[in-house]
C-alpha cells in the first residue's frame, strides 16, 4: 500500500470539530462522504505516519481518510492494484 495525498472538503462545527464531507481522488473524481462512522488517532499501516483517522461511509463502503496534523494534509491508503478509481483502492 502507499500513502496517496488527496483533496478534501471538510466541515468545521461550532466546537471546532472537523469532518470530511467530500474526497477528490487524484484523477479529479469526487466522492461524497455519506457518513463519518468513527474518528480516532491511529497509525496508517499501509502508508506510514500517524494522524486522525476518519472511518467514512462512501458509496456504500467503509473507507479510511487520514488527516496528518504534522503535515496538515489529507491522505488515503492506496492499494496499487490495477484499478485506479479511489473507492476500489481503499479498504
Amino acid at each position: 500500500m502507499s500513502k496517496v495525498y488527496v483533496e478534501v472538503t471538510a466541515k468545521f462545527d461550532k466546537d471546532g470539530r472537523v469532518e470530511p464531507v467530500q474526497v477528490s481522488w487524484t484523477d479529479g473524481t469526487r466522492y461524497h462522504v455519506d457518513k463519518v462512522v468513527g474518528v480516532c488517532r491511529a497509525a496508517s499501516t499501509g502508508g506510514g505516519g500517524i494522524g486522525i483517522r476518519y472511518t467514512c461511509r462512501i458509496c456504500g463502503r467503509n473507507a479510511y481518510v487520514f488527516y496528518s496534523e504534522n503535515e496538515r494534509r489529507w491522505f488515503v491508503e492506496g492499494k496499487d492494484k490495477g484499478r485506479t478509481d479511489w473507492i476500489y483502492t481503499v479498504i
